[in-house]
């Protein structure tokens, strides 16, 4: 069984782990910054931004390849999945931004993040219980 729906939001989310892995580690050159963020802002958005996918990224994966694998609706995964990943990148956009209360595309990233695995965990739930039960 191919998982393509997953497939795409993988490698969608991997090329995005590696460009904001890229920009903190050139933040971290440029600050002279091993470790911590060197008191610097810029640097302490693009750890969080980098940490933060790497945080949601791997739960919002699994999902949607258990989703899929157990033949959930194609058509609804991959807007869900679609969702998640443009999620994540507002998210990531929303984090470089200057100091002061969050800008709406790191709001909107987390609310659609948020919703997205919520939505997931709760459809895997009404798929898997009745296996259970059965």
């Amino acid at each position: 069984m191919q998982l393509t729906i997953t497939a795409l939001a993988a490698a969608a989310l991997a090329l995005l782990l590696v460009f904001l892995s890229v920009t903190t580690i050139r933040m971290r050159i440029k600050h002279s910054a091993a470790y911590g963020d060197a008191g610097q802002h810029d640097l302490n958005c693009a750890i969080r931004a980098h940490g933060n996918l790497a945080e949601y990224a791997p739960t919002g994966i699994i999902l949607i390849a258990l989703l899929e694998s157990g033949g959930a609706n194609s058509t609804v995964l991959s807007i869900v999945a679609a969702a998640f990943v443009g999620g994540r990148l507002l998210n990531a956009i929303g984090l470089f931004n200057p100091p002061g209360p969050p800008k709406p595309a790191r709001s909107t990233g987390i609310v659609v993040t948020l919703l997205t695995l919520f939505g997931m965990a709760v459809w895997l739930f009404i798929r898997t219980v009745p296996l259970l039960l059965g």
